[in-house]
């Protein structure tokens, strides 16, 4: 298995005889955009277990028919008796058993069900009949003890916290209980399983919570050929994360990527739970440093960027079925740039508030899909603070000053049986004028359209959609194959106002066929090859016959 990975690899990074194409010459913007790709949001995790222990009712007597002239319902709170009435009253004027009579009781303890109360129940109590009056009983199931067993690194009043919406006499409801459940399983490192079993008193159950940590430090390596033909194509990357150093739910991590000589790039983070209603904080800081190579190192072209990042993040939706999620951020992004030997020099500030909505919807189309989807609005405002790149800005681009851009993604899997699926992307950006390198939207390499070269075309306004069909191919133990083919689409407008006589806009299309594989001992792998379709655009001075991406990653 490891030689034909090997091999792949080898391929991937050896130089390619075809022609090439010729992207604009990166700068710290690009390159910042380069190492940050935006990569279709993760499902969530699937829901913690939960197991229902319930005591089996008695079955009802045989009886003989009687008539039944009125059925009264007692116990409900959740639907009011008219809702409940209307289940059962094609039997009113009927004659009935008792068997008959239970069954009625039945379609009430379903509707509950069905509408998120998975504990309630309706029955026929023990009761005298007089003249055809009867009567079934609601039984809303309750909380009696909520309790943890906390064998996790997270503190007990945190999760204690998380927990605090489910409250002894409180009726049992799905969403409430699903909500306080998935919280709990979304702390970094924390695993649960949940128990609701027959309470103390009639008609209530105990909740029972186990939760315990795995190893308290985690990571990921991986190689890859998605660099810069400028800055080297082969990079290697790695990250670790520490969980629960303070107990909090909170996530430390360091990130670091490199191309060699030509890029490096370094990230720290941490993100903690403020609250249990899943509520987190972070901040995070990276910095990044580049030297063209290649065909333009004559020109001794290199720069930096620094990040500095802060961020909240909110669950306003947490179900089995559906999410969502509000992000507000704050980045503070100091890029540099020198050209030796012409002397040239730019020294940029930008400042960002960006508001994110996203999430996912789950639903039993076919076999099952998952829809996930975000928008963003961003207002910025660019310093540009050398002088003389600020004149050049006044007689080009004038992206100094404020600016405001969007954002949107949409992505679904729908799978149309245990082994095929069909995976559909799409992402745009508009903006209200011209924006820094750092803020264009970037088409090219392995996150967009793979036919082509990394960040060949970059713009103020512009869209992605990405076609795939994935088959889970049988390889008898060799790990896990799957089988990827596509099509990929992108167009970008390169400056949203105008300023040069030149071309503005590049539209590109691609197609082509993949692996993804998954092997023993947390390897994974992915190897794509995509040639372009349809005609080269006016942007680009060429086009390459066929663009090979591939990625080796372990995790520990």
């Amino acid at each position: 298995m490891q030689q034909p990975l090997l091999s792949l690899l080898l391929l991937a990074f050896a130089p390619c005889a075809a022609a090439q194409t010729t992207p604009a010459m990166p700068d710290a913007g690009a390159m910042l955009r380069q190492v940050q790709p935006a990569t279709p949001a993760n499902a969530p995790a699937n829901a913690p277990a939960l197991r229902i222990e319930q005591k089996e009712g008695a079955p009802l007597p045989a009886s003989a028919p009687f008539l039944v002239t009125h059925i009264g319902i007692t116990g409900n709170s959740a639907f009011d008796t008219a809702t409940l009435q209307v289940l059962v009253a094609d039997a009113h004027g009927t004659t009935l058993t008792l068997e008959q009579l239970g069954e009625l009781a039945a379609r009430i303890t379903s509707y509950y069900r069905a509408n998120g109360y998975p504990l309630a129940r309706a029955i026929v109590p023990a009761q005298t009949i007089r003249q055809g009056m009867v009567r079934i009983e609601v039984l809303e199931a309750r909380y009696g003890q909520v309790g943890i067993d906390n064998r996790s690194d997270v503190s007990d009043a945190l999760l204690n916290a998380t927990l605090a919406p489910l409250q002894t006499g409180q009726t049992i409801g799905q969403a409430e209980l699903d909500r306080s459940l998935l919280l709990l399983s979304d702390i970094p490192n924390v695993a649960i399983t949940a128990t609701l079993k027959p309470g103390a008193e009639v008609g209530s159950s105990d909740l029972l919570v186990d939760a315990w940590s795995g190893p308290g430090v985690a990571g990921n390596a991986f190689l890859d050929n998605n660099g810069n033909r400028y800055t080297g194509r082969a990079r290697l990357g790695a990250t670790v994360y520490l969980y629960n150093p303070l107990h909090q739910g909170d996530v430390a991590s360091a990130s670091v990527l490199s191309s060699g000589k030509g890029m490096s790039y370094a990230r720290l983070g941490y993100d903690l739970l403020l609250n249990g209603a899943g509520t987190r904080a972070g901040v995070a800081m990276s910095a990044l440093r580049y030297r063209l190579e290649g065909a333009m190192r004559p020109l001794e072209a290199h720069g930096t960027a620094q990040v500095a990042s802060g961020w909240l993040r909110h669950p306003l939706l947490r179900s089995r079925d559906a999410n969502m999620y509000l992000q507000l951020q704050y980045d503070q992004v100091h890029l540099r740039d020198r050209i030796d030997t012409s002397a040239m020099r730019s020294d940029r500030r930008l400042d960002n508030l960006s508001a994110t909505l996203g999430g996912d919807v789950r639903d039993a189309a076919l076999a099952g899909a998952i829809t996930s989807w975000s928008v963003a609005a961003t207002a910025g405002k660019l310093d540009i603070s050398d002088p003389l790149a600020r004149l050049n800005d006044v007689h080009s681009a004038r992206s100094h000053g404020a600016y405001a851009k969007w954002n949107v993604n949409l992505s679904r899997l729908q799978n149309l049986d245990q082994r095929n699926a069909v995976y559909l992307a799409f992402a745009g950006q508009w903006a209200d004028g011209n924006l820094d390198s750092s803020e264009k939207m970037s088409v090219g390499g392995p996150y967009t359209v793979r036919a082509y070269d990394v960040g060949v075309a970059a713009g103020d306004h512009g869209y992605f959609g990405s076609a795939e069909w994935r088959h889970d191919l049988d390889t008898g133990g060799a790990g896990q194959w799957q089988a990827v083919a596509f099509l990929d689409s992108a167009r970008v407008t390169v400056n949203q106002q105008r300023w040069s006589a030149g071309p503005n806009s590049a539209r590109l299309h691609g197609a082509g066929l993949g692996v993804n594989w998954a092997g023993g001992q947390q390897w994974n792998a992915r190897a794509y090859v995509a040639k372009p379709v349809g005609g080269t655009p006016v942007l680009l001075a060429s086009r390459s016959a066929a663009r090979l991406w591939v990625e080796l990653n372990r995790r520990f």
